[in-house]
């Protein structure tokens, strides 16, 4: 059941979808329209989860990061700071499918083992991706990524040990390798699973032998001790960093950096959101040619490694701003890109978080906002325009997305709701 059947389905369950927060009632289905279809957009010191059992848009979030389409239709959200994926069945009604609904922090799956999904708790989790039959999630301060069987619900872990702050494993078993803060995953065409591991700055994949390897990036301390001009960073000792400094700078986070562009990508730099109180930052995702396109978040780009592993950006100078629509993309300015999706044309749908709008990139290059009222800051950012034009409408801190034919799905983080627009 598509999830267009599902919406159509609770209209008639419930009339005319609310938009909440005192707005007027707006319709999900209506084109040319931006409409909530789940949160009720509690204010900060009311919000957390709260109703399972109801009409997806009169519950409660806390922190919206992003959605899927499940095999069956469904959406599938994931509520960031109460450690659940929730959905929305075709009543509907909304429910939680993943997490203890506790609140409480966990540490996910034990190892090894295979537990009931709605039994665990856990450590946010930051993306997800449903795969041949399984529903995988990023655990982002578990340090892991795991996996949810559909047809069981059963949960287990399949790539990293949980022992953050540190890099190493390379060319080993994925479940004794060590990620730090797992933001973004994918499939390639092969169906091996690309992780962003944002505090290491790499890109790895694990292949359907459970081996992980690093396939873009560098991890590079040099917080103190740049590199020099022609220098080569040294192996800091049981681990996958390097660095051109003592080995002391080795204890510390990998920097982020920028560079490579033009050249293979097992050399290049990016800067995604270091620290271990950063929010998730950087997603990626395979287009029509298999090619990865990645949100270079701290570097205000999108760039794309082509199958040859050559890199280069495609969108975004590196300053930080907006401008540029009606433009080539690579002279527009964003700001902090976090999410995209690559719909099947080729077209490249993006959240410019940081501008508090959702934009795209044509197949010819070009880009253009099509959500939000692009290059708002923290003073003007919030909620407003359900019913009307998307290019009217406010958003608060747009973090996730989720294109399906002609909805686009945004996970309004801030604003603690979803919201659809309808081309």
């Amino acid at each position: 059941m598509r999830i267009r059947t599902l919406l159509a389905l609770s209209l008639t369950a419930g009339g005319a979808a609310a938009c909440s927060g005192g707005e007027e009632a707006c319709d999900p289905e209506a084109p040319g329209t931006i409409c909530t279809i789940a949160g009720n957009g509690a204010s900060a010191n009311e919000r957390g989860s709260a109703g399972d059992g109801g009409l997806a848009y009169d519950a409660r979030f806390d922190q919206v990061m992003d959605m899927a389409i499940a095999p069956n239709g469904e959406l599938w959200i994931l509520d960031y700071n109460t450690y659940l994926v929730r959905a929305i069945g075709p009543d509907g009604i909304i429910r939680s499918v993943v997490g203890d609904g506790s609140g409480l922090v966990g540490d996910g799956p034990p190892p090894g083992e295979l537990v009931p999904a709605d039994s665990v708790s856990f450590n946010h989790m930051s993306d997800m991706a449903f795969h041949d039959g399984y529903l995988y999630l990023s655990g982002f301060h578990n340090s892991r990524v795991l996996r949810v069987e559909l047809d069981t619900m059963l949960a287990e872990n399949v790539a990293g040990d949980g022992n953050r702050l540190y890099y190493y494993g390379d060319e080993g078993p994925a479940l004794q390798a060590a990620l730090d803060l797992p933001s973004g995953i994918a499939f390639d065409p092969d169906g091996n699973l690309t992780i962003v591991d944002q505090a290491n700055q790499v890109i790895r994949q694990v292949d359907q032998d459970g081996v992980i390897r690093r396939i873009a990036g560098r991890c590079v301390v040099d917080y103190d001790v740049p590199c020099a001009p022609g220098q080569q960073p040294v192996a800091c000792p049981g681990s996958n960093k390097t660095t051109c400094g003592g080995l002391e700078e080795c204890e510390k986070e990998c920097a982020p950096g920028f560079g490579g562009d033009g050249g293979h990508c097992m050399e290049m730099r990016m800067a995604q959101e270091p620290g271990q109180d950063a929010l998730p930052t950087g997603r990626a995702a395979y287009d029509p040619q298999g090619r990865l396109v990645f949100a270079d978040h701290g570097n205000h780009r999108l760039r794309r490694i082509d199958t040859d592993g050559i890199i280069q950006t495609i969108a975004g100078t590196g300053e930080p701003g907006y401008s540029g629509d009606g433009g080539p993309a690579v002279q527009a300015r964003l700001n902090g890109p976090v999410d995209l999706e690559v719909a099947d044309d080729g077209t490249i749908y993006f959240a410019d978080t940081m501008n508090n709008c959702v934009r795209k990139i044509d197949t010819a290059g070009i880009i253009s906002t099509v959500a939000g009222q692009c290059g708002q800051g923290p003073l003007e950012r919030g909620f407003a325009g359900d019913g009307g034009d998307p290019l009217q409408a406010t958003l608060n801190l747009p973090i996730g997305i989720e294109v399906d034919g002609d909805r686009l799905y945004i996970a309004d983080l801030l604003n603690h709701r979803v919201r659809v627009v309808n081309f």
